[in-house]
This record gives C-alpha cells, sequence and structure tokens, in this order.
C-alpha cells in the first residue's frame, strides 16, 4: 500500500468534499478520483452530517457510484451508539427529522444520565432547551454527535451542532464529549478497524477547523480542499496547518502519488 505520501488509508469527508451536500450529485472529478484511490488503498468515508440518517447517504452515495459497502461509510452516531452503552444510552435527546432513525437505541428519560444533541437546532426556542439544561445542573453528562461551526446548503451557510451544544456547555458550566470529526474516539475506531496506525492515515475534507487541523494535531495526515464550505484563506486561520491544500477531490490521486 506505499505511496509517495506514506498513506495506508484515506478517509473522505462526504458534504462539501466529494458531493454537494450530504446528497447532492458528485463534485467534478470526484467518482474518478475515489475509484482510482480505492483501487489502491482503503477508503472510508466520515461524515458529520445530522441532518440525515446513514441508510439515506449511504444509498445516495451508492446510487452516484462513489461507495460500495455500507460498513465503510463513518457517523457520529454509529460512533456514538459504540461509545453510549448500557445505562448511558438515556437521557435527554435534542434531535428531529431523519437523524432519529439513527438514534433508535438511544432511550428517552427525563431523568436518564445523558444528555445527547444531535440536531442544528433551528426550530428550537430557548424553552425548548430547558429541560436539557436543568438535566445538566443535576450532574447528567453532556454529548454532541459533532461540533461543526457551520455548514452550507443551498449555497448559504447555516449554523450546524456545535454552536447550539455550545450554548448549553457554557449555561451549565460542563464540558462535552463528542462523536464526530474531530473525535479521537471516531479515528481511532477508524484505524484500528483497519489495522492501519494513526500516522498512516489521511483526512480530506473541506472543513479546515475540524475536518483537517484537528486531524494533524491528532497525529493524521490533514488535507484540505478548496470546495464546500472552504472560504479563501481557511488554511492560514486554522493552526496546525494543513498536511496539503488542492483545489479539489480530483487533485487527491495525484498528490498520493497514484499516478502510473
Amino acid at each position: 500500500m506505499a505511496n509517495d505520501r506514506g498513506v495506508d488509508l484515506v478517509c473522505l469527508d462526504v458534504s462539501g468534499t466529494i458531493a454537494e451536500g450530504s446528497l447532492g450529485a458528485p463534485l467534478p472529478g470526484a467518482v474518478e478520483a475515489v475509484r482510482r484511490v480505492a483501487e489502491r488503498l482503503p477508503v472510508r468515508f466520515v461524515t458529520n452530517v445530522t441532518s440525515q440518517p446513514a441508510r439515506a447517504i449511504v444509498d445516495h452515495l451508492r446510487r452516484e457510484q462513489l461507495l460500495e459497502d455500507p460498513e465503510t461509510l463513518f457517523t457520529p452516531a454509529t460512533t456514538a451508539r459504540r461509545v453510549l452503552e448500557g445505562e448511558r444510552a438515556s437521557g435527554v435527546l435534542l434531535a428531529d427529522g431523519p437523524v432519529r432513525a439513527d438514534l433508535e437505541w438511544f432511550r428517552e428519560d427525563p431523568g436518564g444520565p445523558s444528555v445527547l444533541v444531535a440536531t442544528e437546532g433551528h426550530d428550537l426556542r430557548i424553552a425548548d432547551l430547558q429541560p436539557a439544561f436543568r438535566r445538566l445542573l443535576d450532574g447528567a453528562s453532556l454529548y454532541a454527535l459533532q461540533r461543526n461551526r457551520y455548514f452550507r446548503r443551498g449555497g448559504v451557510l447555516l449554523t450546524d451542532v456545535g454552536p447550539l451544544a455550545a450554548l448549553l456547555a457554557y449555561a451549565a458550566d460542563v464540558d462535552m464529549q463528542v462523536f464526530g470529526k474531530p473525535s479521537a474516539l471516531l479515528f481511532e475506531a477508524i484505524a484500528e478497524g483497519a489495522g492501519v496506525p494513526l500516522d498512516r492515515v489521511a483526512m480530506v475534507g473541506d472543513d479546515a477547523e475540524f475536518d483537517v487541523a484537528a486531524s494533524v494535531e491528532l497525529g493524521l495526515k490533514g488535507v484540505l480542499v478548496r470546495t464546500g464550505k472552504y472560504r479563501a484563506g481557511d488554511e492560514e486561520r486554522v493552526s496546525p496547518r494543513p498536511s496539503a491544500v488542492l483545489d479539489s477531490i480530483a487533485d487527491l490521486p495525484a498528490w498520493l502519488g497514484l499516478d502510473d
């Protein structure tokens, strides 16, 4: 599996990196690039999308010829299910829409030990957050599927799960545990499952902070693409800096040295 960059496993963000949104059309050159990389290296699809269930994302990526094996898609909900076993898989759940299909294992109990934030909360009122806030004051642990600041939908930037979870963390003066990128739990599970050291893993995404800089800090190689939510100069605003900056996913095979 050797290549010019010392990479034995490639993790690909979905929305904004290989496709226009989680259920959008493939970006130019994405299908060919993913195929070429997958011919030489194992590929895992790692998304922080919480507005769609995993099944819908798998079906879409299959139709677009971007993914074959559903087990290669990793979402925050799959990591959360692995970590929140037994009693911890109960409490206050903030979730809406299709993503609830991925959270059926979490038992909603106003007195449970966990508060799980799984929504951007665009339709929630401050009053709707009070049960979760009070439960945190009483000792519950705060979990968030991911902590992205914003995402792009229809050409417009919108606040993501992170700001809602941060509001509760600040109000109750508690820390939160995160299951999506850049969670060490997520990347360690992926690397261990593939039998690859973390320093031989590359994470490719359009979010300079959570896809790329955070991955580099964990010991991975972080590759930023100038598509999706990328804004000019993002690579200069994060620390540590990306391992590489590419115009798009179409440039990934060449960066990896996979061109014959």
